[in-house]
């Protein structure tokens, strides 16, 4: 991130992984102008890259979010609003999400009204499970 100051300029360099945060700044006038000190903090950046070890996609999928609300990652509980009807009911229910490969995303959604909250909820994890059990099968 470029940052520009009064007085003097450069680039600064933060990357967190695993919880922990490395930081450099890297003055223009340290490095002799704004190009060198971009070199710097490119080289910076990537030497800390290939150091420090982030989390691997099978362990983000088990890493619960702030916003999860079901308690279980990858579950969550949703509430829409029919607006075709005069009446507008509203319905609720748990989907499950995964992804088998990068860049694909599956889910299924288990609905209140027709397995009760307990069960759709129960459905919902292991149509997780079996999507976290697809996942490993194909990393």
């Amino acid at each position: 991130m470029r940052v520009d100051r009064v007085s003097t300029g450069g680039y600064l360099v933060r990357i967190t992984r695993r919880g922990q945060m490395k930081s450099q700044y890297f003055a223009d006038r340290e490095y002799g102008g704004k190009k060198k000190a971009l070199t710097a903090a490119r080289a910076f950046r990537d030497d800390l890259e290939k150091k420090l070890k982030g989390y691997s996609p099978a362990e983000l999928a088990q890493t619960p979010r702030a916003n999860n609300t079901s308690g279980v990652t990858g579950v969550r509980y949703v509430e829409e609003t029919d607006r075709r009807w005069e009446s507008q009911p509203t319905y609720g229910y748990y989907i499950a999400q995964w992804s088998p490969e990068p860049g694909v995303r599956k889910s299924k959604r288990f609905s209140i009204e027709k397995y009760g909250d307990d069960e759709a909820m129960q459905l919902a994890i292991k149509a997780r499970e079996a999507g976290e059990r697809e996942m490993a099968k194909n990393r």
